[in-house]
């Protein structure tokens, strides 16, 4: 009779573990991408190959940027961004970036976690 009670014991006990690392292993978060789009402002044509830096410049007097990649535009004037590394689970908010396209500051973009953000930037 004892060594049933053990078995029933041990049998209920490694089922829940089983199940509570089951459910924990299945939760994958999506990625956060960030995309910028250049165009050209009077034809709306993609623009080829041109530098698109995001950056965030700390103003604390910091000399390392938390922040700064640079990527050249594909064939239909795209660069994309991946920041699914620099996201943490329960963080409310990911970054708001600088934008700079050929050196030129173009504005902002505000990544929002796990999802793909996309900014279209026409230049002349």
């Amino acid at each position: 009779m004892y060594l049933l009670k053990t078995y029933y014991r041990v049998l209920i006990i490694s089922s829940i573990i089983i199940c509570f690392s089951s459910l924990n292993s299945c939760y994958k978060p999506d990625q956060t991408i960030a995309i910028i789009r250049v165009l050209d402002n009077n034809t709306n044509d993609p623009i080829e190959n041109i530098s698109v830096r995001l950056f965030f410049d700390n103003s604390n007097g910091a000399t390392i940027p938390l922040y700064d990649v640079v990527k050249n535009t594909s064939n239909d004037g795209t660069a994309s961004f991946d920041f699914s590394d620099g996201y943490k689970d329960g963080q409310g908010g990911f970054a708001v970036l600088d934008v700079e396209i050929d050196g030129v500051f173009m504005g902002v973009i505000n990544i929002v976690e796990m999802t793909t953000t996309e900014k279209v930037i026409y230049i002349q």
